[in-house]
């Protein structure tokens, strides 16, 4: 009995390790990337040499960055499961929709929390201490403190912060 706590006490370890390489090496090629940053796979980051990633930072499941337009995300920034995050969309005044691309970029400051199934779209500032509420569509920037929700997101209070 002694001896299978030891193991899995083993197993665990190793398995830390293998997690903090994978997330080393997946992360190698961003344009900024901050200390203590947790993945969790399945996601996908696209044009990673125009996305940062700040200290302390979480990105869930299923998440979905598209960082061609340039992706700022602070530290200590929340993101939930199954997130779109754009900074790149098509050009609706063109005859041919894939004949040109829009890149604006995107920033999430320091202490923010999108819930599950947010989407961030192109040229938005999501301002410090903003919390999005699950499912909601964020189409213009939500100013600091704020909490948003809806499709598209509005600002219904803004938070008060106790020390």
């Amino acid at each position: 009995m002694f001896m299978i706590k030891i193991l899995k006490k083993i197993v665990r370890g190793i398995r830390r390790i293998f997690k903090k390489i994978r997330i080393k090496l997946y992360l190698r090629t961003c344009k900024e990337k901050g200390n203590n940053i947790s993945l969790y796979f399945p996601l996908t980051i696209e044009a990673r040499f125009n996305v940062s990633i700040g200290n302390n930072s979480a990105i869930s499941t299923y998440c979905h960055i598209w960082g061609a337009g340039g992706v700022k995300i602070g530290n200590d920034v929340l993101i939930a499961a199954h997130c779109c995050i754009t900074s790149q969309t098509h050009d609706t005044s063109c005859e041919i929709l894939r004949g040109r691309m829009i890149f604006k970029k995107v920033v999430i400051e320091d202490n923010v929390w999108l819930g599950y199934n947010v989407i961030v779209l192109p040229g938005v500032t999501i301002g410090t201490g903003s919390v999005i509420g699950a499912g909601s569509v964020v189409t213009r920037d939500i100013p600091p403190y704020s909490i948003a929700v809806g499709n598209p997101a509005r600002v219904i209070k803004k938070r008060k912060i106790m020390i």
